[in-house]
């Protein structure tokens, strides 16, 4: 089962329409010179050098096989990390893809062959919005080799 974008509750609603709109306009954007980080002496950020605690969040993008999976399974219309579920225990979960099909909203999790340890910690994050949420629907896909995928469904 699948929920429509208008049976959201107005606060989950509305953090999706932001989500989607800043997905737009940067989509939408002309592509400038590619920031590089800046390196400086350590000074403008009280000591630690460029890129620890207090550099500036950087903007996520999409690895290699998340963005394989967008251009196969969601003709490049998914939306990357758009939405974050507050789960029960308090803990939090943000799926790789968000798709919107005729207002209906699946939330993809992609998984590459190498097994990192933080694998076994995001499948149970999975299962635990899998049952939090039914109202959702959730895909767990997972890149064999080349052009293998295996892609389990959850309705």
């Amino acid at each position: 089962m699948a929920i429509r974008l208008d049976q959201l509750p107005p606060h989950l609603r509305a953090q999706v329409e932001r989500k989607l709109r800043e997905e737009d306009t940067r989509r939408n954007a002309p592509r400038i010179a590619q920031d590089a980080p800046e390196r400086g002496t350590g000074k403008e950020t009280g000591g630690r050098a460029a890129g620890g605690t207090a550099a500036k969040k950087r903007r996520r993008e999409p690895n290699k096989t998340e963005a394989e999976y967008n251009r196969r399974f969601l003709s490049g219309r998914g939306r990357y990390e758009a939405v974050t579920l507050r789960l029960p225990g308090g803990s939090r979960y943000t799926p790789d893809w968000v798709s919107v099909e005729d207002g209906r909203m699946t939330l993809h999790e992609v998984k590459g062959a190498y097994r990192f340890h933080s694998q076994g910690r995001a499948l149970t994050a999975f299962r635990e919005a899998v049952a939090a949420f039914p109202e959702f629907g959730f895909v767990w896909a997972v890149r064999r080799g080349p052009g293998d995928w295996e892609i389990t469904r959850h309705a």
